[in-house]
């Protein structure tokens, strides 16, 4: 049963973090940074350059976890548009420069990252990004947003052979920070990466930042943003203490 943000105090729920998480894994976009719109941007400028109908943001949502030319090749099949793999490739380059541009000048960070990531650094909890981005957007976000400090390892799927929802990337992630996939942590924003860390054998905390909750709800833990609860509360540290 996905526990919501209003079942947060419950012991039950308090229970299940304590003690077990040794691990968290952050997806990227819609988790630590506010990107969403500015990758409709890049893609739709792209596709324009290139004499192709705008991908619209409910098809880039239902695409959400997996790598570029997996995206592409499943806008260009329900447009029956057929392009060469050479041409797709530069397609998704000249998308991902673009992106990075607008990155590196607009980006913002999500509501409770940098709260979230100060606490599990103070707690020795490993963190790592797991992200299906090209791995060169993952550290201008990282850069941009000066968080490259928090994490014990990096990671893309954009070169694996599957994206998610495959679990691929989530077991690399916790075998590189040296953690059982038991004892880690997903956070996610698209019902891909829900899968995917289900399937990994992994505790899942789903974001509706970009999705409707009604689409997270295989995920065990769903909270509006990072910033909807404290995450001392999460890991059963009790409520936080205010100094006078």
């Amino acid at each position: 049963m996905t526990i919501s943000e209003q079942a947060i105090s419950h012991s039950i729920f308090l229970s299940k973090l304590s003690g077990e998480i040794e691990a968290v894994l952050f997806d990227m976009d819609g988790v630590l940074v506010d990107s969403i719109p500015l990758h409709v941007q890049a893609w739709n400028s792209t596709m324009t350059d290139y004499g192709l109908p705008p991908l619209d943001h409910a098809a880039y949502i239902n695409a959400l976890g997996r790598t570029n030319m997996d995206m592409i090749a499943r806008f260009l099949d329900r447009q029956s548009i057929e392009l060469p793999l050479e041409t797709r490739r530069e397609i998704v380059n000249l998308k991902e420069d673009l992106f990075r541009s607008k990155i590196r000048a607009e980006a913002k960070i999500m509501p409770g990252a940098v709260e979230w990531l100060e606490y599990l650094s103070k707690k020795c909890i490993r963190c790592a990004v797991a992200s299906s981005g090209e791995m060169s957007n993952v550290v201008a976000v990282l850069d941009a947003l000066q968080l490259s400090k928090y994490f014990a390892a990096i990671l893309s799927g954009a070169r694996l052979p599957k994206s998610k929802p495959n679990p691929m990337l989530f077991l690399l992630a916790a075998a590189s920070v040296g953690v059982e996939p038991s004892k880690c942590l997903v956070v996610e924003d698209a019902p891909a990466g829900i899968k995917a860390a289900k399937s990994a054998h992994m505790l899942c905390c789903a974001l509706s930042t970009t999705c409707s909750s009604d689409e997270l709800q295989q995920a065990d833990i769903l909270l509006a943003n990072l910033g909807a609860v404290d995450p001392a509360l999460l890991f059963n540290d009790g409520p936080p203490s205010h100094s006078r």
